[in-house]
């Protein structure tokens, strides 16, 4: 079969139709090429609107977003898109990862932006790091338009797409968007080690973004731990646990990664290559509670924002400022709870940055609850682990108090003298 032609991006997006419901590859697989076609053009295409996930790269469509000629709604603000949030020009929508593929057939999908491998001589190509809701959309869209770029890897799993689903090939201006490993400190190490000490033999881990998944990912380096696997997502860290044999090679009973997002460089990506033990799974299914709940010993492991002294989670405000989405928190969490040996952990700095605000927190600043209180098992900061599965109001109070900040914790302990309970 031949080959669609390479096109330029503005060409490309100048075929679509009027009010075009566009759909963007997120992270390592954002097709940051496309995005800047669009916002040039936006004007051009009769108000088309943009729906994503977390992306990365410059954001090159948000003055168009600005200006009017085009509406971008995401449920994963990342970056530049927080500060647009706020200014009006994007708006969220509160969805769980494993919804987002039926929210886009709610939508409808007219065009399909994302990355993808060159063809190989069967004429197929590689979404690489970013199956999620991607390949949903591909299947959908009227009108596939795909950077294609040697740096995106042919992974495994739910990521092939035939040149014959393309409608337009584009030569990409850039290289593929990395996500480097955040920058571990003293603190993200300190709450790292007590997470680590939770964790049963032969745990299935899902790991959220930031230091302190990057530090329990090195102490497993460390550990005494074997037959560690992970589902959701795949980042850097984990590669050397390959080598260590902390994560096995067997793909029996299951992968040793089963991921919606490659979250790295190329490091990951030239690992992900052709590696049957990572396997990408379209979101609906790599984030789906009722089957990762068959996965025994299941921990969940998230951060936060915020948490009270009733044990719920403020994860997505900072305030009145909505600065994450929910991710796929709620459907781990939820999983967890199904899984025979499972846990759901919420691991986080005590205190902001500067060390002025405490993060243990008597009630939530934002009025919406990320995760309710029955959810988390454990509550852990550098300061030791909160124990409440199967605590009573106070006692969760308390054991949650105790790992504040010790220069907050006359002022919770006080607090929590409203909720203590008789005998």
């Amino acid at each position: 079969m031949p080959f669609p032609p390479t096109i330029s991006a503005d060409e490309a997006l100048r075929r679509l139709p009027p009010a075009s419901r566009v759909v963007a590859a997120p992270g390592c697989g954002t097709p940051e090429t496309l995005l800047g076609a669009l916002g040039r053009i936006a004007e051009e295409l009769g108000s088309p609107v943009l729906y994503s996930g977390l992306q990365l790269g410059a954001y090159p469509f948000l003055d168009a977003a600005a200006a009017g000629h085009l509406h971008h709604r995401t449920w994963h603000p990342y970056g530049p898109a927080r500060a647009a949030m706020r200014g009006g020009s994007v708006a969220y929508v509160p969805a769980r990862a494993s919804a987002v593929p039926a929210l886009l057939d709610d939508w409808g999908t007219t065009a399909a932006l994302v990355r993808v491998s060159p063809p190989d001589r069967n004429g197929w190509c590689s979404l690489g790091p970013s199956s999620s809701y991607v390949q949903h959309a591909v299947v959908r869209a009227t009108h596939v338009i795909a950077e294609v770029a040697a740096d995106v890897p042919r992974t495994v799993g739910d990521t092939g797409v035939h040149v014959s689903q393309i409608t337009h090939l584009v030569e990409p201006e850039h290289g593929m968007c990395t996500f480097p490993s955040a920058q571990r400190d003293k603190v993200s190490d300190r709450v790292a080690e007590h997470v680590l000490a939770l964790l049963p033999d032969a745990p299935t881990l899902q790991l959220g973004i930031g230091a302190v998944p990057e530090a329990l990912t090195a102490f497993l380096l460390e550990s005494d731990l074997r037959g560690v696997r992970f589902v959701g997502m795949a980042n850097d860290a984990m590669v050397p646990l390959f080598e260590a044999g902390v994560v096995p090679w067997s793909t029996d009973p299951r992968p040793a990664v089963l991921a919606a997002e490659l979250m790295g460089t190329a490091t990951l990506m030239e690992f992900a290559d052709a590696n049957p033990a990572i396997v990408l799974r379209q979101s609906q299914i790599s984030h789906a509670p009722r089957s990762l709940a068959t996965i025994p010993r299941l921990v969940a492991i998230n951060s936060a924002i915020e948490v009270d002294l009733a044990g719920q989670v403020s994860a997505e405000m900072v305030g009145d400022r909505q600065v994450s989405g929910i991710g796929g928190s709620a459907d781990f969490v939820e999983a967890a709870f199904g899984s025979d040996g499972g846990l759901s952990i919420v691991a986080l700095p005590s205190t902001t940055p500067d060390g002025n605000r405490s993060r243990i927190v008597r009630e939530l600043g934002s009025p919406l609850v990320s995760l309710p209180r029955h959810t988390p098992d454990a509550v852990v900061t550098e300061h030791g682990v909160a124990w409440l599965r199967g605590r009573t109001v106070a006692e969760r109070a308390a054991a949650v108090a105790r790992v504040a900040h010790p220069d907050h914790r006359a002022h919770l302990s006080a607090a929590n003298t409203d909720t203590q309970e008789t005998p």
